[in-house]
């Protein structure tokens, strides 16, 4: 496993907050998420999101539903898809799918 994978940045990227209180909320939700080692500014990458391991499934449903939330753009996200998760991952009938994988697949 590369480094590169357990890396999420710009994590700040268009993301608005409307109370501190709201503020809060993302940052506390964010290092709650199991898998999350650390998180850090800086400057050129933003909000830098160093992660212990791999997602795992709760994990990841943690990243999109705080992602949609937030308005992050969520093609970072993508790089978690493997092989056990692709079945539910990838379900284009998700409110995720597009906003992770660009488009619909199309039909065969």
């Amino acid at each position: 496993m590369t480094g590169a994978i357990l890396i999420l940045e710009q994590m700040d990227a268009g993301v608005s907050f409307y109370h501190d209180a709201d503020e809060r909320a993302y940052f506390e939700w964010l290092v709650r998420i199991p898998c999350v080692a650390s998180v850090q500014g800086d400057g050129v990458k933003g909000l830098v999101v160093r992660l212990k391991r791999r997602p795992g499934q709760d994990d990841l449903r943690q990243f999109l539903a705080l992602g949609h939330r937030y308005g992050l753009d969520m093609r970072k996200f993508a790089k978690f898809e493997t092989e056990a998760n692709r079945h539910w991952f990838r379900d284009p009938k998700m409110y995720w799918f597009k906003r992770v994988f660009g488009s619909y697949p199309k039909p065969t």
